[in-house]
């Protein structure tokens, strides 16, 4: 996002009105994320435990044990967010290409953003795989 479209979206009176900022620039918010991004944005105080923790590099894990990860963040549990296939390294990918056999094309296979077990909550990328919770 650039520094002015931010600074639009700092600037938003309201949740509908950011919603409405993101729609006009492409991005589609349910109501449900542009008040949480809203409230992200205005809140004033201090910082949760958790968020404390991400930004001074202490934990990966939220609270409920579930790994907080990033776009670039690859794991042997990545599983097609089209597909579902897992475990396709060897001989499914080509170069940074993975072709589902629905015909679907994922590029940057074993990313989180095209792992079916990622879920955005509140901003942050969390994975739900089991085996990727303490």
């Amino acid at each position: 996002m650039g520094n002015e479209l931010f600074d639009q979206a700092k600037a938003a009176k309201s949740a509908e009105e950011l919603q409405s900022i993101a729609k006009e620039n492409g991005v589609e918010l349910s109501d449900q994320e542009a008040a949480e991004y809203f409230a992200q944005m205005h809140k004033a105080g201090e910082l949760s435990d958790d968020e404390l923790d991400h930004v001074s590099g202490g934990g990966c894990h939220k609270k409920d044990g579930r790994l907080v990860v990033s776009m670039g963040y690859h794991c042997d549990q990545w599983t097609c967010v089209h597909c579902g296939r897992s475990n396709i390294f060897n001989s499914d990918v080509n170069g940074q290409i993975h072709y589902c056999p629905n015909g679907d094309m994922v590029r940057n296979p074993r990313s989180c953003a095209t792992c079916k077990f990622k879920s955005v909550e509140k901003g942050l990328w969390i994975c739900n795989h089991p085996e990727n919770t303490k």
